[in-house]
């Protein structure tokens, strides 16, 4: 038998490094290629004594079972969109870039990398925000000349829109600006090279009973003004802080509705499905769960907008809970200036300046800020294609905060974008 056969065990160095050659070849055809192979990698680090581990070969073992019978890779038709799947684990990334013909789906490539110094410290959303910039560079080819809808469960959109990113996350996400980038809830998987890709990732799926998001709400007002505060925190641990200040008198009521609403319009917004709200206030709480009537005329409208909202999701509970147990949601809803997040922080801050729900508009004349702003709140873009391309790269240099555009800095304020008139 050759000493280079796959079927006789890699003792020697040199075979070790001729192994990990070969995986890194073969990786676009082997999905998270780079999470299987960590305990090869960790073989061939400088000053570790060899030592074939189960692990190596149960990893050795998956590899030559996957090349008994690999993937078959697909090529795209010009002009039609692609889709791409993200995951994470502590020491690796991977991707998986497919193509849609009716229900079938088609991997076109497989990305994958083991993460190294400090990138093995970055949070859950970096990585993933990573694992789309490496997708992006190595396969540059696909995403200049096709639309990528990027499917995750996770609020990457969201955080790349942060007014306060600053570093590298700010960096990155002017780097993704130039690309058609879309956004969506991650579907249910149909190809079985792709459902294998999520598994070897992932792990095995939480259990029902883990789906469920959990929101914390509470509302304060004063004589003058008032605040929200909202905690989501995600089946696996993500957690979205989100603070509001409103700067008009609202009764104690109103803020607890206002809380509501902003948690279940956060919670929409990264794609939550199934939700657990918990709130401190007897009377909301027993509105919403039909316990208490609401007499009041504005509350009862506050309800039918939760009421509204809470039919967008699979499954709403409200339930009460002593304020000691929602401690943190109350803080933040008593917070009334703070000092600006760090861009890895999750801390979202708003402002609300008028109670109304209706919104009145005026007729402007044209300004520069225009295609901007119509492309950060409804995703328009010119016609042209240079143009377009322009506008993505630019516009990620925005972000529009109730309603008004803002430009990011490194290391400034928030500047405010004004029309001539």
């Amino acid at each position: 038998m050759p000493s280079d056969s796959p079927d006789e065990e890699p003792w020697l160095y040199q075979r070790r490094q001729r192994l990990a050659g070969r995986l890194t070849a073969f990786s676009r055809f082997l999905g998270a290629s780079a999470a299987k192979a960590l305990p090869f990698f960790n073989l061939m680090k400088k000053g570790i004594a060899f030592e074939w581990t189960p692990a190596c070969e149960e990893a050795f073992n998956h590899f030559k079972g996957i090349l008994a019978t690999p993937p078959v890779l697909e090529k795209p038709k010009a002009g039609e969109s692609l889709y791409l799947y993200l995951a994470v684990t502590k020491e690796a990334l991977a991707a998986v870039l497919v193509r849609e013909e009716g229900k079938a789906q088609q991997p076109i490539y497989f990305v994958s990398r083991a993460l190294q110094g400090a990138e093995l410290r970055y949070s859950k959303l970096e990585k993933l925000v990573l694992a789309l910039l490496t997708s992006s560079r190595r396969l540059r080819q696909y995403f200049q000349g096709h639309r990528i809808v990027v499917r995750t469960d996770q609020a990457i959109h969201q955080v790349l829109q942060k007014p306060d990113l600053t570093g590298r996350m700010m960096t990155w996400a002017i780097e993704l600006s130039q690309y058609d980038l879309q956004y969506e809830p991650r579907h249910a998987i149909n190809a079985q090279a792709m459902a294998d890709f999520l598994v070897e990732v992932t792990g095995d799926p939480p259990e029902e009973t883990g789906t469920r998001w959990r929101l914390h709400v509470d509302g304060a007002s004063n004589q003058t003004s008032g605040g929200s505060g909202v905690i989501l925190e995600s089946p696996d641990g993500v957690i979205y802080e989100q603070s509001t200040k409103f700067e008009f008198p609202v009764s104690n009521n109103q803020a607890e509705y206002k809380a509501l609403l902003g948690g279940l319009t956060l919670a929409r917004e990264v794609g939550a499905t199934r939700l657990e709200v918990c709130s401190d206030s007897q009377v909301v709480t027993s509105q919403v769960n039909g316990s208490y009537q609401a007499r009041d005329p504005l509350l009862q409208k506050y309800l039918e907008k939760v009421r509204e909202l809470a039919r967008q999701f699979q499954e709403v509970t409200v339930q009460h809970v002593p304020r000691e147990r929602n401690t943190r949601a109350d803080l933040l809803s008593k917070l009334a200036s703070t000092k600006p997040g760090a861009g890895n922080r999750s801390l979202i801050q708003g402002m609300v300046k008028e109670p109304t729900v209706a919104l009145h508009l005026t007729k402007s004349s044209p300004s520069w800020l225009d295609p901007i702003t119509n492309f950060l709140e409804h995703g328009k873009l010119p016609d042209d294609e240079k143009s377009a391309k322009t506008l993505r790269r630019e516009a990620a240099k925005y972000a529009i905060i109730h309603g008004q555009l803002f430009r990011k800095g490194l290391s400034q304020p928030l500047l405010k974008c004004l029309h001539l008139d």
